[in-house]
């Protein structure tokens, strides 16, 4: 749960003192047996470290195919309150426990690849590797602007919404962030005319003139942290999905949503070729004109100001901040229309699943609310 009354502690998260530090002994001796609870139960856990509030932590596993992950990470969730016990610790999962320092969340670490293990999102050296890493790119873009609102309902609860749009978590409007080297990229091939495969050159490597240090890389996708969902490399990082949430929500909007988009994408390419375009052409022509389409849903700036919001609502962007009312995007035509296409789920089951994130919001609310009463008449 979290705390409904109280004040700031004198000492929190101002010294940024906590962030990296040396984990203290009793925490770093649970977090130990954690990981090796969970290798038992084969849960590739990787990192362990500080994070910025007090008390904070951070576990990440090492990535695997999606429904594996997920059910991993619901796993690792239950692990952590049964071995928090062994110490004489209680874990906090929710979004926000304590106003005033900074709340935690999930990074859902997205890619796609091959049956035969090659990645889909990472630039190539041959000019068809490119063509096929832009491809899945503006695809995903096209796939997120069209559902940019049905992505935020995947996200959205009474408890993450204490966390979303502060200065410590993706804000509530779904927006890309790229980088500098792929947005150039993409303006590139949107303002060509001629068959230009385009040739990145993955890192641009740095010199310094001071000898016995080694080539430092440039990272060309500049980790900005106010972006939800920010191409990082290799993959996109869904940034915004809640601590205590079960990530398959996220999960299936996205894959549908992108699977969908990849029938569209083949039609509108099979379409040009029947027409007599040749096949690269015809890819490269749907590409520019995505690019041109999905540009609203790219932004590279500060995720956390007045005027990004002002300018979401001009690009058309779902900038609804009432939850309630962000999860009738699962009702949405749109919506209906995607996940019957692909087989996800039927109208039916979208309706049961928004009745019962509702149900869910009005009782986590109507508890909070009857406590806080409750302190407020007879314990105050």
């Amino acid at each position: 749960g979290r705390t409904l009354m109280g004040h700031d502690s004198a000492k929190n998260q101002q010294l940024e003192d906590h962030y990296f530090g040396a984990i203290p002994t009793r925490v770093a001796a649970f977090m130990k047996e954690l990981e090796i609870e969970a290798l038992k139960l084969g849960i590739p856990v990787k990192t362990r470290h500080n994070e910025v509030a007090p008390n904070q932590f951070e576990l990440a596993p090492i990535f695997e195919e999606c429904n594996l992950a997920v059910d991993h990470n619901m796993l690792i969730m239950a692990l952590m309150r049964k071995v928090a016990r062994n110490h004489g610790f209680r874990v906090l999962l929710h979004e926000k426990p304590f106003k005033g320092v900074n709340g935690s969340g999930k990074h859902n670490n997205w890619s796609l690849g091959t049956d035969t293990g090659i990645g889909l999102m990472g630039p190539g050296k041959l000019p068809e590797e490119n063509l096929r890493f832009i491809t899945f790119v503006v695809n995903t873009l096209m796939a997120v602007y069209k559902h940019n609102g049905l992505l935020k309902a995947a996200i959205s609860s009474a408890t993450n919404a204490h966390r979303l749009g502060a200065n410590e978590a993706p804000p509530a409007i779904i927006s890309s962030f790229l980088g500098k080297q792929l947005s150039q990229v993409l303006e590139h091939i949107e303002e060509s005319t001629k068959d230009d495969l385009v040739s990145l050159s993955g890192k641009q490597g740095m010199k310094l003139d001071i000898p016995q240090i080694p080539e430092l890389l440039i990272d060309n996708t500049d980790r900005n942290r106010t972006s939800p969902f920010a191409f990082t490399g290799n993959r996109f990082e869904f940034r915004a999905v809640g601590s205590e949430a079960n990530c398959a929500c996220a999960m299936i909007a996205l894959n549908a949503a992108v699977a969908e988009q990849l029938v569209e994408f083949k039609k509108d390419v099979d379409e040009l070729i029947e027409k007599g375009e040749p096949k690269i052409s015809a890819i490269l022509e749907v590409i520019r004109k995505y690019i041109k389409i999905c540009k609203p849903i790219h932004f590279d700036g500060n995720g956390y100001s007045d005027e990004w919001k002002e300018e979401a609502q001009k690009r058309g962007l779902d900038c609804e901040t009432s939850v309630p009312l962000i999860f009738d995007s699962y009702l949405k035509p749109e919506s209906i229309r995607m996940f019957e296409n692909t087989g996800v789920l039927t109208q039916k089951e979208l309706e049961a699943r928004n009745e019962v994130k509702w149900e869910t919001y009005t009782k986590k609310i109507q508890i909070e609310a009857r406590v806080l009463g409750d302190l407020a008449m007879n314990h105050i």
